[in-house]
């Protein structure tokens, strides 16, 4: 037998000698490759939309919880003040000389639990209070206190105003007011505002994307109307605006919409919804959200190589039994 011949005819195949056949299932395979990546592509996007979707519903439902706690928080806190003003005004028509006695006002604000007490006449003028240098003061004069002037000419009135600047000296307090039952005047209790912000901390939009994930490694955060971060994942970054946190510029235009993009190192698909006035904004990493179609496209490529090789090993096999075959007719 002609070694030499055998040895030629098992050498690699050039791409002339390789045989339709085999061509035609490299073609299959890379078509199959092609058809793999470019559903696996869709599903896995669709998919993440899916995740992100129902993630931006429940971070929206939790946003209306909290605004809702919150108001009726601040409505039970106006409710509560308001009585207490009521309780005051019916201890100065019981007992009106207490409204000259500095320690009897300071018992009284203790026990109903405020920082301040006042009590004015039926001009407006302040003539008791647990603040003895605003005695005198005239509640007409600035108009933050002019608010509670129509005490003086409607029984009925009472009014919890949002914490706001003082009218005395525009430090920052809430005041609530009713009119006085032994005469014409006000009668008004005051707080300070970090009463109601402890109370509210419970129900602060801080804590809504707080360890918020979105699938393995997705984040929810929250802005606000003018694109200022309110809420993130790890609590931090608050209050800096999005272009400085790494999202692109002018990114978030509509009501909703998505985009890709990378931010803070991390190339993200990113979807947005704006409810109210917040912005809720739902990332997941690109490398999560096509993680699997990359190891089936590695399997897919790798079995095609397989498939290939032994295709082209068993051409060889062929081609050298045919080699041989003939070596031998000539012997």
């Amino acid at each position: 037998m002609n070694t030499m011949n055998i040895k030629q005819a098992m050498k690699k195949l050039s791409p002339r000698q390789i045989p339709a056949p085999v061509w035609y299932l490299a073609a299959v395979l890379a078509v199959m490759a092609g058809v793999v990546f470019t559903l696996q592509s869709g599903q896995s996007l669709d998919g993440a939309k899916k995740i992100i979707q129902l993630n931006m519903a429940d971070v929206e439902s939790t946003i209306q919880d909290y605004g809702k706690a919150m108001n009726t928080i601040r409505l039970e806190s106006d409710a509560q003040a308001i009585a207490k003003a009521h309780a005051f005004a019916y201890m100065i028509d019981l007992r009106p000389s207490i409204i000259g006695d500095e320690k009897e006002l300071e018992r009284i604000r203790k026990m109903l639990d405020v920082d301040e007490l006042h009590v004015s006449d039926k001009n407006g003028i302040l003539v008791g209070s647990t603040i003895p240098s605003y005695i005198g003061y005239d509640m007409a004069s600035s108009p933050q206190s002019k608010a509670f002037m129509l005490a003086i000419y409607y029984k009925d009135f009472e009014l919890a105003q949002q914490p706001q600047p003082k009218g005395v000296d525009n430090t920052l307090f809430q005041y609530a007011g009713v009119a006085r039952i032994d005469q014409p005047g006000i009668v008004q209790v005051g707080f300070k505002p970090e009463r109601l912000e402890r109370v509210m901390q419970t129900a602060d939009i801080q804590r809504v994307a707080k360890e918020w994930r979105i699938g393995a490694t997705g984040e929810a955060m929250i802005a606000d109307f003018d694109g200022n971060i309110l809420s993130t994942f790890d609590g931090r970054h608050l209050g800096e605006s999005l272009t400085a946190y790494g999202f692109p510029e002018k990114a978030f235009n509509g009501s909703e919409g998505e985009f890709r993009a990378t931010v803070q190192g991390e190339s993200n698909f990113i979807m947005y919804r704006f409810v109210d006035r917040n912005l809720i904004i739902a990332a997941i990493p690109q490398s999560e959200i096509y993680g699997d179609r990359k190891k089936n496209l590695i399997i897919m490529l790798l079995i095609s190589i397989g498939a290939i090789s032994l295709a082209v090993f068993v051409v060889s096999r062929q081609r050298g039994a045919i080699a041989e075959q003939a070596d031998k007719k000539e012997v």
